[in-house]
């Protein structure tokens, strides 16, 4: 179950072709953020997605690495 959840929020990160607000991220997931940002870490882990600071304080955005960023 947690691998599908992988590849669903993924697949949302890579259509958005841009960074997302892990709060905006929750929002549309409709999954509280403790949850989202557990599967966004494995992500990271798995080198899918980066995770930063927004210019916002206290804001946590996060893109998906696609094969654009490696060539």
């Amino acid at each position: 179950m947690f691998g599908r959840r992988k590849d669903v929020v993924y697949k949302i990160l890579a259509t958005k072709r841009g960074a997302v607000a892990l709060q905006n991220l929750s929002e549309e997931l409709e999954t509280p953020m403790p949850t989202v940002l557990k599967t966004v870490k494995q992500l990271e882990s798995d080198g899918l997605v980066e995770i930063f600071y927004g210019q916002e304080k206290a804001s946590i955005m996060v893109r998906a690495k696609t094969l654009e960023d490696y060539i």
